[in-house]
């Protein structure tokens, strides 16, 4: 028979689960057979005696939502999609959009918009590590490695850097008095164009699999479903 754990009391050794057939069955330590301790909630499967609960086994863990520190900055365990948009998404595009607003509309050659665009620059640079310790936890939920983030960043890095050096031989140009003009393709400008693409599949793939798939269904190697 199945369960759900209702409690359990360290000091007695002693707890209770609540069947699905809708009894309540006391059990103690001795008779549960899985690592670590009985957690309110967990899934369990047990053979009924009267009513007693022996042989229990663990069939998935309870999941415990991430603190805020756990969330933002711990890249182990799983996170659901609604955690994923809610905690980490919406509220990011919320204040980078307001302080875009904010800096457009004080002006642009003013001391304040100066202040409110590094401001944005700092937000950025603090968010990084929780859009990436975040994003792994996504990834897990979905079965898969957190290394899978790699596809991501490695391309859209790249093209980043690329675009960057291919456009500077505009501005030496221009710096040494010929007039600034876009440089020809050649080969650098090729392989831009090309990691810009790679980079926006990518993306895609990223934005349908990681944004808007559900989880693995029940417990995987990363940890409990968040979503039962």
């Amino acid at each position: 028979m199945r369960g759900d754990v209702i409690g359990f009391d360290p000091d007695t050794n002693t707890g209770a689960i609540s069947g699905h057939d809708g009894n309540r069955y006391d059990f103690v330590m001795l008779d549960w057979h899985a690592p670590g301790r009985p957690r309110r909630g967990d899934l369990v499967d047990f053979q009924a005696v009267d009513h007693r609960a022996t042989e229990i086994h663990l069939v998935e863990p309870h999941y415990v939502p991430a603190g805020f520190g756990q969330f933002y900055f711990s890249p182990y365990g799983r996170i659901s999609r609604s955690q994923y948009w809610l905690r980490f998404m919406l509220p990011y595009f919320a204040i980078s959009f307001v302080l875009q607003i904010a800096a457009e509309m004080v002006g642009e050659n003013s001391a304040a918009h100066s202040a409110i665009s590094g401001l944005l620059s700092l937000f950025g640079l603090v968010a990084l590590w929780p859009s990436i310790a975040i994003l792994v936890k996504r990834i897990h939920d979905r079965g898969k490695s957190g290394w899978t983030c790699l596809f991501l960043y490695i391309p859209v890095v790249l093209f980043s850097i690329l675009v960057v050096a291919w456009l500077a031989s505009a501005i030496v140009a221009a710096a040494t008095g010929a007039v600034f003009a876009m440089p020809p393709l050649g080969a650098l400008g090729a392989i831009v164009i090309v990691l810009g693409i790679v980079s926006v599949g990518v993306s895609l793939w990223f934005f349908i699999e990681f944004g808007c798939m559900r989880g693995t269904i029940g417990p995987n190697r990363y940890g409990p479903d968040p979503v039962r």
